[in-house]
């Protein structure tokens, strides 16, 4: 991640953020979440950015399918408005999952990259499953793959992997999540990514399996080059948990030379990462004419070390998310063909922030 540098005209442009108002806030996931109606749109897409057609994506209790341009709607869905799940199921593609924070009674927009299914390794059920992929290696414990009716499945298990690293430039359409955990103290907190996987494990007629929850699974990873000097010596290990949206931390990895390594029981999406703390920034991002900047990636990375939440304005230019407490952060928007279009200096935030920031005259490609 890195500052934009923005031409003497458009600095012109930028305006400062008006700060509406601040108050006091607690993360702490597991009391009573807010439940309301909330809509949804999005554009599904393959590895090239091209749309993927027929996709079924599940929110809720609704699903949908994508059209021939990848894009998809659903309306007034019950959801926990703090962490929204959006599944993505396409034969062929790894299995895509999102969490998202969701204005109540509104409407989020949202894309996703799913990545190719390659079933190149395989190993047996009933015995010591040890897979190795370009960034991650598993080991599975025997008579640990269950199937559907979470029953022990002793055959052929074929194995997909997405390895994702910090500095992938897709990472924020291709990861699982939204960087958002909750710790060993029951704490919602920012993750700092240092390295990602999701694993779809499939029997002989490719019919989804999954690990019991009980027996371990060592996952190893490389830890990216830019970010071995870095790299603590040990670390939290999450997995994605797909009922509560949230990153949730089971464990802790160990730095051993230039990877990370450790055990889990759960979940098939599995992440190492260091944590700070976090406060939701509820804006309007609007053009210097007032017409509302939608449908824009917008990053919001630390000053100082730019470690990056990602989120997308909706169709009306309001941005809802979590971003880092207490820090300068540099707020950067994305248009749909990869341009930046725009970066600018907010907060620090200490609390629940209303702001409008003016963007200016963006030029904003039709993809």
């Amino acid at each position: 991640m890195y500052w934009l540098r923005l031409s003497p005209f458009l600095l012109l442009l930028v305006a400062a953020a008006c700060k509406k108002t601040i108050s006091s806030e607690a993360a702490h996931p597991q009391e009573v979440p807010p439940t309301a109606p909330s809509s949804f749109q999005g554009l599904i897409v393959d590895d090239a950015q091209q749309p993927i057609p027929n996709a079924m994506v599940l929110c809720g209790d609704q699903s949908t399918t994508t059209d021939s341009s990848g894009l998809f709607s659903l309306y007034n869905v019950m959801v926990d408005t703090n962490a929204a799940i959006i599944s993505v199921k396409k034969h062929g593609y790894i299995n895509g999952f999102r969490t998202l924070m969701a204005h109540a009674n509104g409407q989020q927009y949202l894309k996703l990259t799913m990545m190719p299914k390659v079933l190149t390794t395989s190993f047996s059920g009933s015995a010591v499953g040890n897979i190795g992929f370009t960034g991650v290696n598993l080991v599975f414990s025997p008579n640990q793959i269950q199937n559907s009716n979470n029953q022990v499945y002793k055959g052929t298990v074929s194995v997909a992997v997405d390895y994702i690293t910090p500095s992938d430039p897709d990472q924020p359409t291709r990861m699982a999540g939204d960087l958002r955990g909750i710790d060993n103290n029951g704490n919602e907190v920012g993750l700092i990514s240092f390295g990602q996987a999701a694993v779809d494990l499939l029997d002989s007629n490719n019919v989804a399996l999954h690990p019991d929850g009980e027996h371990l699974v060592n996952i190893t990873m490389t830890i990216p080059g830019p970010y071995r000097a870095s790299a603590p010596a040990q670390i939290g290990l999450f997995y994605l948990d797909t009922i509560s949206g949230y990153w949730q931390q089971e464990t802790l990895g160990y730095k051993q030379g230039n990877d990370y390594t450790g055990n889990v029981r759960k979940g098939t999406r599995w992440l190492f990462a260091t944590t700070y703390s976090l406060v939701t920034l509820d804006a309007n991002i609007l053009k210097q004419v007032g017409a509302p900047a939608g449908k824009l990636l917008t990053t919001i990375s630390t000053k100082i070390d730019f470690y990056p939440t990602y989120s997308y304005t909706n169709s009306d230019g309001r941005y809802l998310g979590r971003v880092a407490a207490n820090q300068p952060l540099i707020l950067t928007l994305t248009d749909p063909c990869g341009n930046l279009v725009f970066q600018k200096e907010i907060g620090p935030y200490s609390g629940y922030t209303s702001a409008d920031i003016i963007s200016g005259n963006l030029v904003i490609c039709t993809p």
